[in-house]
């Protein structure tokens, strides 16, 4: 990971850089802290046998009652849900009725548990969860010291239990439960692999974000309030979309090891995760661009593009705006949604003038992409582009090569930046630069900008911001380029196919100079001894050119 920008200004000095938590706060409070924040802990039931055991735990938290609410809704239980004796003081119960039109499912039911609590904290719990005395505290202690903490907890995988809700009260107040199982004997999780690999997401930038799972998860508040919510039509996987959103939110992702539970059964993708897999893969790719390879076909277009372009246009300019976007549509990296701002709303839609029209480019702009999928005529620009990842400013006078976006993205996605400014045709303002932007560094710089703190001073501060040359890139200023030429796209393969080629040309370019400068060597050496040896060297050469001309025939 490249390293932290080294800030002038003292307001940015602890703020968290991609996802290196432990430079801000590595977990230990001073000594007399006290929380302050308050949790409020969702959980979903759905005919569970275990929710009591959930409660009986949570009711035994060291956590001040008065900062602890619990959420239970009842997802529309055969037999309703009813909140026993051994509950936390501060427990609501919500029913869900799909017969009544409000949904059913857990992301759905859980979605109306966050929507119904007021917690600065957000706790997602399981109903067949056990939480250790100290848990609500070793969680919410991150969000008192990092604003964006999304923790994840440590569970181990019971598959015996005879605990009564009475049992599971005592053994967690007296902190005598973890007695009853070694969480290290336990079945290990897939996201203790990442974490040992990452230390701890420590040297991430939240690309691990599917590691952040509902059985046992926080997020603050603040960051769950910048997403759109629990998808409420997602039946599985909807943890994992969720940890998406907030990453793009500006999440921190830190794993709490200190936060300790039992999980009552089997994990789901331990008996079924082929299964698990196969259901999640379209509703996985159609929301999350990243990982990259969820989605397999190019020229797709999906629910949240990768990349998400933003051009403005007027009347004036409405020509060369549909050159920079029929370029945009044309690139390799099809993975790309347009938007074009422009006073669409405002145009006479009544009789007029066909030829004299004064807003006749724009009428002609707008019919030019009525009918294409992968463009938005809007009326203003967006303020972001969430949840898509990447936001792409070009303008309006800009053209783009085919492979320049997917070029660009090696600096932005590959380079893992906030900000990448690559500067404009030559002869353009400095200001005209065509610019990508990461949401999730944008999230997290956003709350940050104030008085003492300009926007790209916080960017630069969270995630990094630098500018790059156009050289490479073939950037056209279509004000010099003739409308209406015929734009086409390289062929991936045929420039693949060329680049080798060229390769292997270049190499045997090297190797024929290598051959020229032995036989000069050589022949100022012959120069240098008697005509027998002169005929003996011409010899010997006559037979490298014989062998070299022999091998040029084979390759």
């Amino acid at each position: 990971m490249s390293p932290k920008p080294l800030t002038v200004n003292p307001a940015l000095r602890d703020v968290v850089y991609k996802n290196r938590w432990r430079d801000v706060f590595d977990g230990t409070v001073p000594e007399g802290w006290e929380p302050t924040l308050k949790v409020s802990v969702v959980t979903a039931a759905f005919n569970s046998a275990t929710l009591p055991l959930t409660l009986a735990s949570l009711a035994a938290q060291d956590y001040p009652e008065d900062l602890l609410e619990v959420v239970v809704v009842d997802d529309g239980s055969t037999v309703p849900v009813e909140i026993g004796d051994i509950a936390p003081k501060h427990t609501r119960l919500i029913r869900v009725r799909e017969e009544d039109g409000e949904g059913w499912g857990r992301s759905n039911a859980l979605r109306r548990g966050i929507e119904a609590s007021d917690g600065d904290i957000i706790y997602w719990v399981d109903s067949d969860m056990i939480l250790f005395r100290d848990n609500v505290r070793e969680h919410a202690k991150w969000a008192h010291f990092i604003p964006e903490a999304a923790t994840i907890g440590h569970k181990g995988f019971v598959e015996e239990w005879t605990f009564t809700p009475e049992e599971v009260f005592a053994a967690v107040s007296d902190g005598t439960i973890g007695e009853h199982h070694d969480l290290d004997s336990l079945h290990r999780h897939w996201s203790l692999d990442i974490y040992d690999k990452t230390d701890d997401l420590n040297d991430t930038s939240g690309r691990n974000y599917s590691t952040h799972m509902g059985a046992c998860a926080t997020v603050t508040r603040a960051v769950y309030d910048r997403t759109h919510g629990q998808d409420p039509v997602l039946r599985l996987g909807d943890d994992t979309e969720i940890a998406y959103q907030i990453w793009q939110a500006g999440a921190v992702f830190i794993p709490v090891n200190s936060a300790l539970t039992y999980h009552l059964g089997r994990a789901l993708i331990q008996d079924k995760a082929d299964d698990v897999s196969h259901y999640n893969g379209p509703h996985f790719a159609q929301r999350m661009p990243i990982p990259r390879y969820r989605r397999r076909a190019e020229n797709r277009q999906w629910q949240v593009p990768y990349i998400t372009a933003v051009v403005t246009t007027d009347r004036d300019t409405a020509p060369l705006a549909r050159e920079c976007v029929e370029r945009l549509l044309n690139q390799t990296e099809t993975d790309l949604h347009v938007h074009l701002v422009g006073p669409w709303s405002s145009l006479q839609t009544g009789r007029r003038s066909a030829l004299n029209d004064p807003d006749l480019e724009l009428h002609l702009t707008q019919e030019t992409f009525r009918c294409e999928g992968r463009v938005s005529l809007v009326d203003e620009a967006p303020d972001d582009v969430f949840p898509s990842p990447y936001r792409l400013d070009v303008p309006v006078h800009v053209g783009l090569p085919s492979r320049a976006v997917s070029r660009m993205m090696r600096s932005a996605f590959g380079d893992d930046l906030g900000i990448v400014n690559f500067f404009p045709p030559e002869g353009s303002d400095v200001s005209e630069a065509v610019r990508i932007t990461f949401t999730a560094a944008r999230s997290r710089a956003l709350p940050l900008v104030g008085d003492d703190v300009t926007y790209v001073e916080a960017m630069d501060a969270v995630w990094g911001v630098e500018w790059k040359p156009n050289l490479e890139l073939g950037f056209l200023d279509l004000r010099d380029v003739e409308q209406g030429a015929k734009i086409r796209r390289a062929d991936p393969e045929q420039v693949e196919s060329l680049r080798e080629r060229v390769e292997r040309l270049r190499a045997r370019a090297v190797e024929a100079e290598q051959e020229v400068r032995r036989l000069q060597d050589e022949l100022e050496e012959a120069q240098q001894h008697p005509a027998s040896s002169v005929a003996e060297v011409a010899r010997q050469r006559a037979g490298r050119l014989a062998r070299a001309a022999r091998n040029r025939i084979s390759s």
